[in-house]
């Protein structure tokens, strides 16, 4: 297995203090907050502040990681199966779906209202 790094987003809060000219190795490890990613001079990220790299022979391989914590990739899929409905498939595993896709939206939704409080309180702090 490759190991992965990473390095922060120009579009982070946290680029002008915790970017580095190379990419870092990063551990995922999962966490309350959304801060997944341990490793760099912040110690914890999420998913959003983040650029992944793999490396191959010395050389940084940037790829894209989904972030399915993101509201809008969530709406996305619940929408895409809402437009299954009416195709030939049972309704019984077309509710079974959009249950599972309601509530995965609902815990998706409180997570993501909860990290923007805690990340509001912790600005305060600073």
């Amino acid at each position: 297995m490759n190991e992965i790094y990473a390095n922060v987003r120009s579009e982070s809060k946290y680029f002008a203090g915790q970017h580095q000219k190379k990419p870092f190795p990063v551990t995922l490890v999962p966490d309350g907050g959304g801060y997944h990613w341990q490793g760099g001079s912040g110690g914890h990220y999420r998913t959003t502040d983040l650029c992944f790299f793999t490396k191959e022979k010395n050389l940084f391989r940037e790829f894209n990681l989904s972030n399915l914590s993101e509201l809008p990739q969530l709406e996305i899929t619940k929408k895409a199966i809402l437009d299954g409905i009416g195709e030939d498939w049972s309704s019984d595993y077309w509710e079974t779906i959009i249950n599972l896709a309601d509530e995965l939206f609902t815990i998706a939704s409180n997570e993501y209202e909860s990290a923007l409080k805690r990340e509001a309180e912790e600005s305060e702090w600073y």
